[in-house]
């Protein structure tokens, strides 16, 4: 898959959340596998614990959902890339230095879109409307579902 999916995005294909049938059909239109660095999986299994800790899902749906993430792993699904993260730390340096006063992105939103860049993917998706006006200025086409 040729998509970056920020978390925000994961966390509707692994939980369900509005515009979650949106978020799995985006990935389904998209190809077999997904992009899934170890940013964006520690980022969305914190998601899910505090969800459960928001009594937002049970415990069982959690269990669920983190099985189905390392399943997806096991099988391939979600393909862990290498990264090159002393670069990545400098894009995202650039990145803040030049779009943060326009954009008001958070340190992790930045970092997903300088991990996105130093993959080489073209196309963001995200849910999160600060982090798409980022990912645009940085030159990434730009797939939203609703906002944050």
């Amino acid at each position: 898959m040729n998509i970056y999916l920020d978390t925000g995005l994961l966390l509707k294909i692994f939980s369900a959340e509005p515009n979650s049938a949106e978020a799995v059909a985006l990935v389904q239109s998209q190809g077999t596998s997904i992009i899934f660095c170890h940013l964006q999986q520690t980022e969305l299994q914190n998601a899910l614990y505090r969800k459960a800790a928001r009594n937002e899902i049970n415990r069982d749906e959690l269990a669920k959902s983190l099985k189905r993430i390392q399943s997806d792993l096991d099988h391939g699904i979600l393909q862990i890339p290498n990264l090159e993260w002393p670069e990545i730390w400098t894009n995202a340096d650039r990145l803040t230095a030049k779009y943060a006063i326009a954009t008001q992105c958070r340190t992790l939103d930045v970092l997903h879109v300088a991990v996105a860049m130093q993959l080489g993917i073209k196309t963001f998706a995200t849910t999160d409307m600060r982090q798409m006006a980022l990912a645009r200025k940085a030159g990434l086409k730009v797939l939203g579902l609703g906002s944050k």
